[in-house]
């Protein structure tokens, strides 16, 4: 029998700047199942990818070590929803690249950050232009049979399961679903609420842990160091029956990068456990 969760590695929990080859070499050793990628917008190993890097990623990937997925874009540094028109642009472009790039590669699902809301643009604003980018991104989504799965994160935008649901059910796709992030939530709710309003939406879920009486940015820890219930997560995702790639999103930690993937493993191994048989 096919075990219902898939062990991801975000490349990123192993610091920034790894060769790619190094990236994949370590997820195999750390015994995980995939990887997700961080791809730049520019240079070596990004959106831009040369024939000959596209075909590089092909054969570590088909070595036993799927790409679960990557971002659209590169939205933290050029956001859909930008009020800038060359930024916006520029944005919109990435995403296309990704969405090629994903075809070419086969992976079936994009992390997704349609817009951030900033003093300058307003919450209303920012959410009708997020609206307006994903509607110009869908067409090509849909033929290339690419999931856009929305992230809940940081970005003022999306604060509530209800706003998740909204945002998602307004396209009438299934290809626009959500990315759910267990600590992304802490701050404000309890993940398993969102598991439970969302359902069959969540195509990929990011696992990561909070400490909520640090709270900000310093309050994000280390897998079971912090005050997600774990137990209650995995029995939610069990709830909606949830199947697929659950992948750590956590800071890298300074120790020899071995050593630091065989931990995170474990930390891993302990949370995919508490999933009811």
């Amino acid at each position: 029998m096919t075990a219902p969760l898939r062990k991801g590695l975000r490349d990123g929990c192993l610091g920034r700047d790894l060769p790619m080859a190094e990236r994949f070499r370590l997820a195999h050793l750390g015994r995980f199942e995939g990887l997700e990628l961080t791809l730049t917008a520019e240079g070596p190993d990004s959106l831009q990818a040369s024939d000959a890097e596209v075909a590089a990623l092909a054969r570590m990937a088909a070595d036993g070590m799927p790409i679960l997925s990557f971002n659209a874009g590169a939205p933290w540094q050029f956001s859909p929803s930008a009020a800038d028109p060359s930024t916006r642009t520029q944005a919109l472009d990435l995403c296309r690249r990704s969405l090629d790039l994903a075809a070419r590669l086969g992976v079936d699902t994009l992390l997704y950050i349609p817009g951030v809301v900033t003093p300058a643009e307003s919450f209303n604003y920012t959410w009708d232009a997020a609206q307006r980018a994903t509607e110009a991104l869908l067409p090509q989504a849909e033929q290339a049979r690419v999931t856009l799965a929305v992230e809940n994160v940081w970005n003022r935008l999306i604060l509530s399961p209800r706003d998740m649901l909204e945002f998602v059910d307004q396209f009438r796709s299934p290809f626009v679903r959500v990315y759910f992030d267990a600590g992304n939530v802490l701050a404000f709710g309890y993940p398993e609420h969102w598991i439970e309003a969302l359902g069959a939406r969540i195509v990929r879920v990011h696992v990561k842990d909070y400490l909520v009486s640090v709270g900000g940015l310093h309050g994000f820890t280390q897998l079971l160091h912090g005050d997600v219930n774990w137990r209650g997560v995995m029995a939610a995702l069990h709830r909606i029956g949830y199947r697929g790639w659950i992948t750590p999103e956590v800071a890298p930690y300074p120790q020899p990068h071995e050593a630091w993937v065989h931990e995170l493993s474990r930390a891993m191994d302990t949370i995919l456990g508490l999933y009811p048989a």
